[in-house]
């Protein structure tokens, strides 16, 4: 901010209005061995002196540059500059949650158009207002599931979901008599269907599965999905929303509710958040939503409007009947995602999602064709895969970051049997030039062995 200080003129004037007759006696009260004496013409620095001072001091604040391919939730996408332009418009930026509907149109709207848009990408019948995150969202689909079969009491959970994911979802039924049980992965990294079937039973309630899953391999949705009907359990199918542009909804799939993390659309890293989860479901169990939901109604005079519906809520008078503790729906985050979403319409989301699994394949097909690299598996993947080079992890971060590149996250911090492997994520914003100089520092490092 510009500062222009008071001229003569102007400080004659106030002190005239106090009845002060100068500086030093509106200063009066303060002890003088605490005044500092009034600088001299040619003291200190002048504007542009100052100005160079500071720009000196701010060029020692540097930090390293790393072309970056962590992914395991949090991935480096473009974000459409239209989104920080509307969401920085006042109407957006500062609201709160909308109470009023006769003060806010606009904000209902645009959460309407957000409920809307997650409805059609996950193919389900109705999606809420969005949630905290994407981990918020497991534990808010397994307790929707645990009240609509109130006399099962068992989970189910695939190894093979994201472990903070996993972590908050501990913390949610921690409280609640509750059998949580894992279903392991195989060698391949994947949810193995005789296991599963293992698992099932009367008792089982849900079954929450991803996929994309953490290692960054599509699950076999379709027979897993089947064996789950077959129980009577309910489906919660957790993933990258735009993996949905190239592979099938979860609606097709056979889901009963769909779950992940808004990030990818319009949401940049920040620091790990804040983002919005996304919850939608089939049109059976909408009474069984948590947090808000927006519908669609006409006034008295047949115009169209929004409201809030079906409301059971903390805040509310009716508590004992609330779905859930949530208080927000991460409007701001949600909305950017809905623009984003919007930007790239019914035809560029497709093509950003293949972006995605084209760039993502073709870093995977470089690196396995260098000799003693090789991935977890061989199996269908969306934009990110676990990869060995036959070599410490750490060593192996160490000589990328010494090339200026940040190769993955060490999936042993999350595996004990998968010490060796890194967890690569690529996204549209990685070129050509830039995954052939990973291959090519890759070889390198290889080379040393």
């Amino acid at each position: 901010m510009d500062f222009i200080s008071n001229q003569e003129p102007q400080i004659k004037e106030m002190l005239k209005v106090i009845g002060v007759n100068n500086i030093e006696e509106l200063f009066s009260a303060i002890p003088k061995q605490l005044i500092l004496p009034r600088p001299a013409v040619d003291d200190g620095l002048s504007e542009y002196e100052g100005l160079q001072l500071m720009q000196s001091l701010a060029e020692k604040n540097r930090y390293a540059s790393f072309e970056n391919y962590l992914g395991a939730g949090a991935y480096e996408h473009h974000v459409p500059s239209i989104v920080g332009a509307i969401c920085s418009k006042s109407e957006f930026l500062t609201s709160y949650t909308p109470y009023q509907a006769e003060t806010s149109q606009g904000m209902l709207q645009a959460i309407f158009e957000f409920q809307s848009a997650i409805a059609a990408l996950t193919g389900m019948d109705v999606s809420n207002a969005s949630l905290y995150d994407g981990a918020s969202t497991c534990g808010e689909a397994v307790l929707m599931a645990m009240r609509v079969h109130k006399t099962r009491q068992k989970i189910l959970v695939a190894d093979t979901l994201h472990p903070h994911y996993k972590d908050v979802l501990d913390q949610y039924l921690s409280s609640h008599d509750l059998i949580v049980e894992v279903i392991p992965r195989n060698a391949a990294g994947k949810i193995d269907i005789y296991h599963l079937k293992c698992l099932l039973d009367s008792n089982t309630a849900a079954v929450l599965l991803q996929s994309p899953n953490f290692l960054g391999l599509m699950e076999d949705i379709k027979p897993l999905s089947a064996a789950i009907k077959e129980s009577g359990a309910l489906l919660i199918l957790c993933a990258n929303p735009l993996s949905y542009g190239i592979f099938a909804s979860a609606g097709d799939l056979g889901a009963d509710i769909a779950i992940g993390d808004c990030q990818p659309f319009g949401l940049p890293l920040q620091f790990g958040g804040p983002y919005a989860g996304y919850l939608s479901c089939r049109q059976e169990f909408v009474r069984q939503m948590p947090g808000r939901l927006i519908g669609e109604t006409l006034d008295t005079e047949g115009r169209r409007g929004f409201v809030l519906t079906m409301q059971a809520r903390e805040q509310h008078i009716r508590r004992e009947k609330a779905t859930s503790n949530i208080c927000t729906n991460q409007a701001l985050a949600a909305l950017a995602s809905l623009i984003a979403m919007l930007w790239y319409g019914k035809e560029g989301l497709p093509e950003l999602a293949l972006t995605n699994f084209q760039r993502a394949s073709y870093l995977k097909a470089g690196l396995t064709a260098i000799p003693r690299v090789k991935a977890l598996s061989a199996g269908t993947i969306f934009n990110e895969f676990a990869v060995s080079f036959s070599k410490p992890v750490d060593d192996v971060q160490a000589e990328f970051r010494a090339k200026g590149i940040e190769p993955g996250v060490a999936l042993g911090r999350f595996y004990p049997d998968l010490q060796d492997y890194l967890l690569v994520a690529v996204t549209e914003t990685k070129s050509q030039q830039q995954l052939d100089r990973y291959i090519q520092t890759a070889r390198e490092i290889v080379g040393k062995l």
